[in-house]
């Protein structure tokens, strides 16, 4: 009996360690809290054995195996502890920059904001999916990612196999992905070949044994290094590729901190490592959002130390994050506010999704919850949901910009919020509508002069090539394209000229507006050569 289990129990601890190897993939490195419980329970497993084997006193001194591995653990926790290290974790995210935001951020071209949410790429991606009613049983949509490609924003998921004996029907991979531009809900696409050739995923989280895409990269030699946040992105030819984020733990066993990017095409299963500094131009993400917000809120937590009971000097980030984009760069953004405050923020950040280089805009206002309530307030009647909102500098001025949906989900209109007064609103049933409305807002509260420190105010003369109008709560709005400048669209609300409403296509025009760079630009004066005096605001 003795003899058999002398061959039996090796066989069973070299099993366990494949098992423990193969299926659960720790990281074997001894700063990482789950390998430390993994040698724990086989220094349990060893000693035992011994213990059954020998049966002897002797045998029993096994145990300072298991007494070493807790010593171990102990000492790990110690070096993690805030207590002893909240100064090493308040600097993890590095330096952070203060900047005005007016100069930094960009306006952006209304066209270009997005309508989709991850929540309505799911839906938009299962109805295109349901149209194919072959395809449509064999496979599934998880996840989409934000993709900036080409100079427009997407989100793009890979078709996962929708159970495990539809992954042995389709071992060969699944066939494309979906991709939905953002700012356009009816541009939804099965992508299934590019430049001619048929695509197939066949390296994706959701495989199974062999082609699990995490079990690919780690018996590649990544069993010592921390794997996360494994995104779909496409290059700039929309060829699919996985990146995931390498990452080590750096203070004892917390401390995560990203050290590059394995990138991997989910065709071949090839893959390439980069450091931070040397990833590919197209790559958005290397930083995980998870780290990013763990990160600063250590950087916000301990400014005044560990031990704060007064939370003197605290501050955090609110409820809600989100992707922005800015002249092509991605951005994790999330509003800063002070411990205790419920409605209120001091400013907020933006971290480089690809570098984690981090700027601060000390602004007041108000929290992005508190933005959705007062557009949901907007038009109560109708009780739209506001989706989370999006930072966007529009016309100057620091602005929530959100959609808001019925109860199936449906967009039905479009809100701007200001991020210093909540309390301006401007909703429309479109982006433009929208905006006139909530400049328009900004003019009656006197908010108008943030613009005005930012752009120069610009005269233009020309001839009405087309007018047409629009009526926003109430209020009507003029829509005019010049020939003298025929790419921008001005929007002119009525009181701002009797002209205005007996102004047709031919008449010679005057126009004065804040020299923005968005495609829609809300004028400032109007006056029409064709009607008696050229004064304007007659």
């Amino acid at each position: 009996m003795k003899k058999f289990s002398l061959i039996f129990m090796p066989i069973l601890l070299l099993f366990t360690l494949f098992f423990i190897d193969y299926f659960l993939m720790p990281v074997w490195s001894l700063n990482f809290s789950f390998t430390l419980l993994i040698l724990f329970l086989l220094s349990l497993m060893i000693s035992g054995m011994i213990i059954l084997l020998f049966r002897h006193k002797v045998s029993y001194f096994s145990l300072i195996l298991v007494g070493l591995v807790i010593l171990l653990a102990i000492g790990q926790f110690f070096r993690s502890s805030s207590i002893f290290n909240h100064q090493d974790k308040r600097a993890l995210i590095g330096d952070i920059t203060e900047k005005q935001f007016s100069t930094e951020i960009s306006p952006l071209d209304l066209s270009k904001l997005p309508e989709v949410t991850p929540t309505m790429a799911l839906n938009l991606g299962d109805k295109r999916l349901g149209e194919d009613l072959a395809l449509g049983s064999q496979v599934t949509l998880t996840e989409f990612w934000a993709n900036h490609v080409d100079g427009e924003l997407y989100y793009v998921a890979p078709l996962a196999h929708s159970g495990f004996f539809r992954w042995m029907d389709n071992r060969e991979g699944t066939p494309g992905y979906v991709i939905i531009n953002a700012a356009n809900q009816r541009d939804v696409r099965l992508v299934r070949e590019v430049n001619g050739e048929p695509i197939r995923i066949k390296y994706q989280p959701d495989g199974y044994l062999g082609d699990d895409l995490k079990r690919k990269i780690y018996r590649a030699g990544y069993r010592n290094v921390g794997l996360t946040d494994f995104s779909f992105e496409l290059d700039d030819d929309f060829n699919p590729y996985w990146v995931v984020t390498l990452y080590k733990n750096t203070i004892g066993a917390s401390g995560r901190n990203p050290i590059g990017v394995v990138i991997v095409d989910p065709q071949t299963g090839e893959m390439e490592e980069y450091s931070l500094d040397n990833m590919p131009s197209w790559v958005d993400r290397a930083i995980p959002l998870k780290t990013a917000v763990e990160q600063i809120n250590y950087w916000g937590r301990f400014v005044n130390g560990w031990w704060n009971p007064s939370k003197r000097g605290i501050l955090q980030t609110t409820d809600g994050t989100n992707i922005v984009y800015n002249e092509g760069q991605s951005y994790y953004y999330t509003g800063i506010t002070s411990a205790g405050a419920d409605q209120s923020t001091i400013g907020f950040m933006l971290v480089d999704t690809r570098t984690k280089e981090s700027v601060l805009y000390r602004i007041s206002g108000a929290t992005e919850r508190a933005a959705m309530r007062s557009a949901e307030g907007a038009v109560q009647q109708f009780e739209y949901e506001a989706t989370f909102p999006i930072l966007i500098n529009l016309e100057g001025e620091p602005t929530y910009y959100m959609t808001l949906l019925d109860r199936q989900g449906l967009i039905k209109q479009f809100a701007f919020v200001n991020v210093r007064d909540y309390s301006i609103v401007g909703i429309g049933e479109t982006k433009n509508q929208a905006s006139s409305n909530y400049v328009s807002r900004l003019r009656d509260q006197g908010q108008w002069s943030p613009i005005e420190n930012v752009y120069d105010e610009v005269d233009l003369e020309g001839t009405v090539v087309r007018i047409g109008t629009s009526i926003v709560d109430a209020a009507t709005y003029y829509y005019l394209i010049l020939d003298t400048m025929e790419d921008k669209i001005f929007i002119a609300p009525l009181t701002m000229s009797n002209h205005l409403p007996l102004t047709k296509e031919g008449d010679r025009v005057k126009v004065s507006y804040y020299n923005s760079p968005a495609e829609s630009i809300n004028l400032s004066n109007f006056t029409n050569f064709n009607i008696g005096s050229t004064s304007p605001n007659n």
